[in-house]
């Protein structure tokens, strides 16, 4: 009579799980799509050749000459990125969650977790933290020029993100200035000083479509490096406003976790002796994610609505 499998628990834990390396999502079933510009053709996890110069929407369309959003999260994040043996990999890192002063993921000799140097001349003069630098997140709902939201089989919107880091830093950085110092009629009720305050923070960037375009400036190297181009677009209807403001509240969430690296498991507990793992997908991807997925994209389509420019009555999220 064979012995019940029962008579050798202890040996649980000591196998072999299986499994081979840690599953990635796939691009098409990311929840942030990102979108970036192919600096040399190359062929994707599709085959598909992204052609140099053009956008790329991750695991959603390919080969654009430019990119509409409205945008429902912005956030200014600091990030000391060191190259090593051809990949980032960050060495400590800043979400700048709550008010100042904010800390870093690195520890002080006393264990506590060192504090970032308010200003980018604080930075420089800090031997640890001159490397440091501000890089700028821009999420927003995938949508046509007039801002009609592009939406999949299933009804739901298609969420993408930008980064502005290094020489792309500055124009991402400007739009979003001029767009908080624009003098627009108030959508809350009462009106108040905070109210006014909240409004040019967090909603006058999601009054407007935004159409991103390519550039390319000269680095101090000498090489030319593609750049994004942000513009307003059509303005926005207050009712939809709301409804996008809805959204963003939703998906707050999976902002915070898709791009807080601080709480991620792969980058808990790293300290000045202990550098943090090699960058990895879906955390601060690089401009030319690496082929990965294996799945098709999933389809989409343009939202359509009688004729309306504006419509998020139909999105099923």
């Amino acid at each position: 009579m064979a012995d019940n499998f029962e008579d050798y628990s202890d040996l649980q834990g000591t196998g072999f799980q299986g499994g081979g390396a840690a599953e990635q999502t796939p691009p098409e079933e990311e929840f942030f799509h990102s979108v970036y510009i192919s600096a040399q053709p190359r062929k994707n996890h599709l085959n598909i050749v992204e052609e140099s110069g053009k956008f790329q929407v991750r695991g959603v369309e390919y080969n654009l000459d430019e990119v509409h959003l409205v945008i429902t999260h912005t956030k200014d994040i600091l990030a000391k990125i060191e190259t090593e043996k051809g990949r980032d990999s960050i060495k400590c890192f800043s979400f700048r969650e709550g008010v100042a002063p904010w800390c870093g993921t690195t520890t002080l000799a006393d264990g506590s977790l060192r504090p970032c140097p308010m200003t980018s001349a604080e930075r420089a003069a800090n031997d640890f933290c001159s490397a440091c630098r501000m890089q700028v997140l821009v999420a927003g709902i995938y949508c046509n020029p007039e801002g009609a939201p592009i939406l999949t089989d299933e009804k739901k919107p298609v969420f993408v993100f930008l980064r502005g880091k290094g020489m792309r830093f500055k124009n991402v950085s400007d739009y979003l200035n001029d767009l908080y110092n624009e003098e627009l009629p108030p959508i809350f009720k009462p009106v108040t000083e905070q109210s006014k305050e909240f409004e040019k923070q967090v909603v006058n960037n999601k009054r407007f479509v935004t159409k991103v375009t390519r550039d390319v400036e000269k680095s101090s190297y000498g090489n030319m490096v593609n750049i994004f181009v942000l513009e307003k677009g059509p303005q926005i209807p207050d009712s939809a406003v709301l409804k996008i403001l809805k959204l963003s509240k939703e998906t707050v969430g999976q902002f915070n976790e898709k791009f807080d690296w601080s709480k991620s498991k792969k980058a808990s507990g790293y300290g000045d002796d202990s550098p943090a793992p090699a960058q990895a997908e879906g955390v601060l991807p690089m401009d030319e994610p690496g082929e990965d997925a294996v799945k098709q994209p999933q389809k989409t389509e343009e939202k359509k609505d009688d004729g309306k420019t504006f419509s998020f009555d139909d999105i099923e999220f």
